[in-house]
């Protein structure tokens, strides 16, 4: 007779409750926004669903396509995190009057504004627009209706984890001037320009029209509806009282010019396909501020 020896296994279960892993899968992509030449650049995310342990979104990717562009977020955030947002943005828009603190600095051009149709947090949202949609007009962004709803065209309103909030305008091709909102309805300004090498201004202007006095071809020119002279040197100036547009387009656009010694007009920047942006005086002067003439050579001009 064969005696088999049977050996009991003995598996001891521990008490110890599993790790409780931070979650990351309720945010959305709330907020798109980038400037002309892709400079100024922002992308919200969203807490959406009212957790308040989502913590874990470091590591997890944000993903512009069809050009494949992708920025890993470097670090979780700190509890709660109901309905809270996170704020990626470059360095242009850091550098901003006005602009919110980001939470995280992506690269310049990350999102490429003519050609991107999505931005993905990885692997948990998705928003998706038409190619050509996204605004660069350096006011409007595209933002989310609602939770899982689509993306429409709004004035940018940037929020971080901290709640801070505020809008940003970039005045699209024009290098040297950025714009932040003093005030919520815009009625006030922080302009800064660039005087760096102004050696021949010996005085600023800022000029301003509305959507209706854009020329309607390249090279046209542009209809004034008036200025704000004798602004001096001094960057950033505070513009308060900015006019409001006659023509119910809610759009004013303005340049920031220097004047020499003589009292002319510097240049007001160069459009699409490099034709000079002129007013209807002599040399495209504005015929503002007591600028009859304009000069073309002098090296400032926003």
């Amino acid at each position: 007779m064969r005696l088999v020896s049977k050996i009991a296994l003995v598996v001891s279960l521990s008490s110890t409750a599993p790790a409780v892993l931070a979650g990351a899968h309720t945010w959305d992509v709330w907020e798109v926004f980038s400037n002309a030449d892709g400079t100024v650049q922002f992308v919200e995310i969203r807490e959406t669903g009212g957790g308040t342990g989502e913590t874990g979104i470091g590591g997890h990717a944000m993903i512009a396509m069809p050009s494949g562009t992708s920025f890993t977020i470097p670090a979780g955030v700190a509890s709660p995190t109901s309905f809270k947002s996170y704020l990626m943005a470059t360095p242009g828009f850091a550098a901003l009057p006005g602009a919110p603190t980001p939470n995280a600095i992506k690269p310049s051009g990350f999102l490429f504004a003519l050609t991107d149709t999505s931005m993905q947090y990885n692997p948990y949202d998705t928003a998706t627009w038409t190619a050509g949609t996204l605004p660069t007009d350096g006011v409007h962004s595209l933002q989310r209706t609602g939770v899982g709803g689509a993306l429409a065209s709004a004035v940018n309103s940037p929020t971080n984890y901290a709640g801070q909030t505020g809008s940003v305008n970039v005045i699209p091709g024009v290098p040297g001037l950025t714009v932040g909102k003093l005030a919520a309805d815009g009625s006030s300004l922080s302009i800064a320009f660039t005087t760096a090498t102004c050696g021949d201004t010996y005085d600023h202007q800022i000029l301003y029209g509305q959507k209706s006095g854009w020329p309607a071809a390249l090279g046209g020119t542009f209809t004034l509806l008036g200025g704000s002279c004798d602004i001096g040197n001094a960057s950033p100036y505070t513009w308060n009282a900015v006019p409001d547009a006659a023509d119910g387009s809610g759009l004013i656009w303005f340049v920031v010019v220097g004047e020499n010694g003589a009292g002319k007009e510097g240049p007001w920047g160069r459009q699409t396909g490099n034709a000079e942006r002129s007013g209807p005086g002599t040399n495209g002067a504005s015929n503002l501020c007591s600028a009859t003439d304009k000069d073309l050579n002098a090296t400032c001009g926003n």
